[in-house]
């Protein structure tokens, strides 16, 4: 008999970063109201889970192609719905997403009374379609996609970019779609500025200019440091700072890159930082190159630091950086527009002080709940209404 308040709550990894951090958030609040369990597979560095979350680790489940782990990961799976029989499986991110719902599928085909039915959710928390692998690769993703499409009753995307992409791909039907961002904790205080700025070893006429995330091809970090060499070359009397907030299996080639290009004093390569607010504080613009990203979260938390922000124009970015108010639009792995978009700003403080304040206005703005439209709360009362309203047509289904 299912269980009628269960929801599974399964991702790959619970590394840290914002796809882990969204299913931890939403799943604490969810085991107010429900029961809820968090499967995923295992990792150094895992983020802590508190008290109230049920959790269930996977050891084969691992990130990459792993014949032998998948099927074993895929079995452990099918083994753990069979047991628990969950109302709801929702699947997070591509690995966990794709196994998940083949064992959900081999599931609900076991069901015999289709009151029993489980509703399987995925939410991608960005499509790999293109910006991570090579074309060829990324084809193969998609058919995989197009396929696993067939298993799922609802997915959630972040941003109208990201549903966007993902329906004119074939992954999955638009009327399965919805859009709910992903919930983002904003820093409850202000910094002093310039006390940061002196720590960081920036001096008061500086212009900083930064980037945060993690340090791996999708994130395009190789032309920001090539914009960066190319605004340095044309900054005459402008003292350019540039910093780097972030570590990943391409620091050691990018930290090459920038004293090949004899930015080796102008680049500060800060690792990876918990606490990034402090940073975006210490910085005058934010460039966000990334080739493919579903939502943004770190560009959402710098126009809460009233940065303007300059980014790539793909998938969900022009759903959080409006053009022309709150930032510039670029197109994507282009140095020159970067270098070109940011001198724009650089020469007129007055524009760039009112978007900054812009910015700070466009992410506080409240939504149907009441809360500001990138909060934690509003996704989770969305997800909430969205939970509700697709376990009821799955109901009304199986009563037919």
């Amino acid at each position: 008999m299912t269980n009628k308040t269960l929801i599974i709550h399964l991702i790959t990894r619970l590394e840290p970063g914002s796809p882990a951090r969204n299913v931890i958030d939403s799943a604490i609040y969810q085991a107010k109201h429900r029961k809820v369990l968090l499967a995923a597979g295992s990792c150094a560095g895992a983020l802590e889970l508190p008290e109230i979350i049920q959790y269930q680790e996977l050891p084969d489940l691992k990130s990459g192609v792993a014949p032998l782990s998948d099927l074993k990961a895929y079995f452990e799976l099918k083994q753990l719905f069979l047991r628990l029989e969950p109302a709801v499986i929702h699947t997070h991110t591509a690995k966990a997403g794709f196994l998940g719902r083949l064992a959900a599928r081999a599931h609900n085909r076991s069901v015999k009374n289709g009151k029993n039915k489980t509703l399987v959710i995925h939410t991608p928390h960005g499509h790999l379609l293109y910006g991570h692998f090579s074309p060829f690769k990324a084809f193969i993703f998609k058919l995989i996609e197009r396929l696993a499409a067939r298993w799922t009753d609802c997915f959630i995307a972040l941003t109208r970019g990201e549903l966007e992409e993902s329906v004119a791909a074939g992954l999955g039907a638009r009327e399965k779609w919805s859009v709910i961002h992903s919930g983002v904790r904003f820093a409850p205080m202000e910094f002093d500025r310039a006390s940061i700025r002196k720590e960081m070893g920036f001096a008061a006429e500086d212009t900083v200019l930064g980037v945060v995330a993690r340090l791996e091809h999708v994130k395009g970090i190789e032309y920001f440091i090539q914009a960066a060499k190319l605004m340095s070359d044309t900054a005459k009397d402008r003292k350019l700072r540039f910093m780097i907030v972030g570590s990943g299996g391409l620091e050691t080639e990018l930290r090459a890159l920038a004293t090949q290009l004899g930015l080796g004093e102008k680049i500060i390569f800060t690792g990876f930082q918990k606490d990034i607010f402090r940073y975006l504080c210490s910085m005058d613009l934010y460039i966000q190159p990334s080739l493919n990203e579903a939502m943004g979260r770190t560009v959402l938390e710098a126009q809460y630091a009233r940065l303007p922000v300059i980014a790539s124009k793909v998938c969900g970015l022009p759903d959080t950086v409006k053009d022309g108010a709150t930032g510039i639009l670029v197109p994507p792995a282009d140095p020159g527009a970067i270098a070109a978009a940011a001198q724009t700003l650089l020469d007129n403080e007055t524009k760039r002080r009112a978007m900054g304040e812009a910015a700070r206005r466009w992410v506080l703005q409240k939504d149907y709940t009441g809360y500001t439209q990138f909060s934690v709360e509003a996704m989770n009362i969305s997800l909430k209404n969205f939970y509700n309203k697709a376990l009821g047509k799955v109901a009304g289904r199986s009563g037919d």
